[in-house]
């Protein structure tokens, strides 16, 4: 029993961790791997914290956690439900690796802000996914590559996009414009992912919307790159 359960807990950060092999490849100058296991593990913090604040939203805006948000259409729940991943998904960079000296370049803020969406999207995985390998392995498999290339690149993109404002905000005195813009921004993609996914059984070429905002994110976040690769080099 003990050797299934970690074989559930392997495929939760498996495809997070590929996602962030693979980003971290683009880094010229690696980041400390302490470093980056911390804001991982952070990451993974933040997941709790944005459960509890959704929590509490749903409480105070229906009176129960787990009732449902009442009159309150899907798309705000999701822009609510966006804000608070995306801030706190934020939350590990700005206290565990801004003030690091190791933060010394603009690419970093990308770097380490994937790092933490990463760290969130194993524990959303662990979460998630877990109870449904205990009932079907098979089920569990095809749920856990849906979520690799779905909602964990989801979170390494939108993520990507605010590392991007806050690298930004390096040569601003407008720092805190820079990252709530990115924030705001990386909300609007998630709330019209995550919309997309509850409407793409009702939106005629629903999938094919959905493939087109994470490419649409994938060059944004590329172009990012290579432009603070320039800044930094």
């Amino acid at each position: 029993i003990l050797g299934a359960n970690l074989s559930f807990v392997a495929f939760a950060f498996i495809p997070p961790i590929l996602w962030l092999l693979f980003y971290l490849r683009e880094d010229k100058h690696p980041e400390p791997k302490l470093l980056l296991l911390l804001v991982f593990v952070g990451g993974m913090a933040s997941a709790f914290v944005a459960l509890a604040s959704e929590c509490l939203w749903m409480v105070i805006s229906s009176g129960s956690c787990s009732g449902g948000i009442g009159g309150i259409s899907p798309l705000i729940m999701f822009a609510v439900i966006s804000l608070i991943e995306e801030y706190s998904k934020y939350l590990p960079v700005r206290i565990l690796a801004e003030r690091r000296t190791d933060f010394d370049e603009p690419i970093d803020a990308m770097i380490y802000m994937m790092t933490s969406a990463m760290g969130f999207a194993a524990l959303e995985n662990l979460l998630f996914v877990f109870p449904i390998f205990r009932q079907n392995i098979f089920t569990g498999l095809e749920i856990t590559t849906n979520r690799f290339l779905g909602a964990n690149l989801l979170h390494a993109l939108s993520s990507g996009i605010v590392g991007f404002f806050i690298a930004r905000a390096f040569f601003s005195p407008r720092r805190h414009h820079f990252v709530a813009l990115g924030i705001v921004l990386a909300s609007i993609f998630h709330t019209l992912f995550n919309y997309l996914i509850l409407m793409r059984g009702v939106v005629a070429q629903g999938t094919f919307f959905l493939i087109l905002l994470l490419a649409t994110m994938a060059v944004m976040v590329f172009v990012d790159f290579e432009k603070l690769k320039k800044t930094g080099s």
